[in-house]
């Protein structure tokens, strides 16, 4: 398996995502004990609010698989995703 970054761009719609965040979580949690998760966490830069998300998967699009059936994606609360191999050189995760 490999490393790969995906990143989520939300929507302005903060009230949904205020609601649907505590299942959202547990969703990564979940993920997380599994181990396909590594890490996440929310990003910024002016009006743009999203995620960045780092996983273990087989290819790009088992990356945007595994995330799928994320609450915050099934809710629409998610506007766009990418996935993109990432090599990790220095860090808990290189080889």
């Amino acid at each position: 398996m490999s490393l790969y970054a995906v990143t989520y761009a939300y929507t302005d719609d903060t009230e949904l995502a205020d609601q649907v965040r505590p299942v959202h979580r547990g969703f990564l949690s979940g993920l997380f004990a599994s181990g396909s998760l590594l890490a996440s966490g929310p990003v910024s830069s002016g009006d743009m609010r999203g995620a960045l998300i780092i996983v273990r998967a087989d290819s790009e699009q088992g990356a945007l698989d595994l995330l799928e059936t994320d609450p915050f994606n099934e809710a629409g609360v998610v506007a766009d995703r990418a996935a993109v191999a990432w090599t990790c050189v220095y860090g808990p995760w290189s080889e």
